[in-house]
């Protein structure tokens, strides 16, 4: 038996995906992409030069052509081969529209995992207008056996109702679970899911992406062993939390210095449009040798414990008001210190934070640093040798990658405190956020 994955290490919360063709595949490939995985979609069976960093396989069985019997034997091959104990996702992609073998693969994927999973069906996709109430399938609000894919003679659906399409090749226990049991939440879900263990498929409605998000934490939750079975959305909702804090890189990072009206202004948009919690770093402790130590850890704990909450951490010591700021010229003459070196201390304080957490916290995608002073001093802390520039965000912002160091890879977008739009930090986040870009693990 040929192993999945080469090394034990290398054997952890991974996740295979079995698909009926190539276009399937590479489609829940791309998903995985979207929340910084990195995913291989197999077109033979080998794997003999596969990445061993690799978190999702996706082999192509290109059966849904197949007489029943074929695709059987097919699926049945491939997750045979490649089952592993170290494969954190079993996922069985089907077709958004139902067409193809669904109930016989499923079957084939189960036999060969010869353990009891229960499989869960979510054949909702939101984004390309794909609903699911009442057991029936919409697509682009029309019943599915109205449009091309319902009448393709060769392999459509049979049915508009998701069960029938299974039932027809499957001699599995089969339950529905409607929307308006979705409705009721959580615990009604993770109750519905264990209460059902024993069933061989359950098969759930869903509307909108927040409903599957919330069917995927109700499956995990429940603890049983299971099988995700969809076109896509529902196992990446899974993989996320899979991967909560493993190497999944789905948040951003944004430290901010400076200290002017602009800076307000964007931070105020900035704020409109992400879900952020933001660590208010005092300044005045960061300039004073006795209290910084103490407040660079109480500020790292701060953004460490709210990471899993919210898409983007903040971490500041620009005021709400500007004319609550340092008097950096007056603190100056009263400390002896020239105004550099406070500004410096300040910076140092706020990339100190800045490198405790990227380094501890592998969902960090990257950083954004306002502050010229501040992006220096990011890139020294992390023992960087500099920043590889790949675009220009705005004029005068620029993104990049940081080149080795603690952290090699790491997005970075910077600018200068007087620099920008009134939404140019809302494009650096989204800079960051966007395209689920994978950085080198270490």
């Amino acid at each position: 038996m040929e192993n999945l994955f080469s090394r034990e290490e290398d054997i952890l919360n991974q996740v295979l995906i079995i698909a009926d063709d190539l276009t399937g595949a590479n489609a829940n490939c791309a998903l995985m992409k979207t929340i910084g995985l990195r995913a291989a979609s197999m077109t033979g069976n080998s794997i003999n030069n596969l990445p061993s960093d690799i978190d999702v396989v996706a082999f192509t069985t290109d059966s849904r052509a197949m007489v029943k019997e074929q695709a059987y034997k097919r699926v049945y091959e491939y997750v045979k081969k490649y089952k592993d104990k170290g494969i954190e996702l079993y996922s069985k992609r089907i077709d958004s529209t139902l067409r193809g073998n669904l109930g016989s693969e499923l079957q084939a994927y189960q036999n060969a995992l010869a353990d009891k999973r229960v499989a869960i069906c979510v054949p909702a996709f939101p984004d390309s207008n794909r609903i699911v109430v009442d057991d029936y399938l919409y697509v682009d609000g029309n019943s599915l056996m109205s449009t091309d894919a319902g009448k393709d003679s060769k392999i459509s659906a049979i049915s508009n109702f998701v069960t029938e399409n299974f039932k027809k090749d499957y001699s599995g226990s089969v339950k529905h679970i409607g929307i308006k049991e979705i409705d009721k939440g959580l615990d009604n879900l993770i109750k519905i899911i264990k209460d059902n263990n024993k069933r061989d498929l359950l098969i759930f409605d869903a509307i909108t992406n927040e409903q599957i998000s919330l069917i995927a934490k109700a499956t995990l939750e429940s603890g049983v062993d299971f099988i995700s079975v969809d076109p896509g959305p529902y196992t990446k909702e899974l993989t996320k939390l899979l991967y909560k804090k493993g190497s999944i890189s789905t948040k951003a990072l944004a430290v901010i210095g400076s200290v002017t009206n602009v800076t307000m202004q964007q931070m105020i948009e900035l704020k409109k449009n992400y879900n952020y919690y933001q660590v208010d770093v005092d300044p005045n402790n960061l300039i004073n040798i006795n209290k910084a130590v103490d407040e660079i850890n109480k500020s790292v704990e701060e953004t460490c414990d709210n990471l899993n909450d919210y898409e983007l951490l903040i971490v500041t010591t620009t005021p709400q008001d500007i004319n609550d700021r340092l008097d950096l010229k007056e603190i100056s003459k009263k400390v002896n210190v020239s105004i550099d070196d406070l500004s410096i201390l300040i910076s140092r304080g706020l990339a100190k934070i800045a490198k405790e957490v990227v380094i501890s916290e592998e969902s960090i995608s990257g950083v954004f640093s306002s502050g010229g002073d501040i992006t220096v001093a990011i890139t020294e802390e992390l023992r960087s040798d500099g920043i590889e520039i790949r675009e220009e965000v705005q004029p005068l912002v620029a993104y990049g990658r940081i080149i080795n160091g603690l952290k090699p890879g790491i997005k970075i977008v910077s600018k200068g405190g007087m620099v920008g739009s009134k939404n140019v930090m809302v494009e650096c986040v989204k800079r960051i956020l966007s395209e689920g870009e994978w950085y080198a693990k270490k």
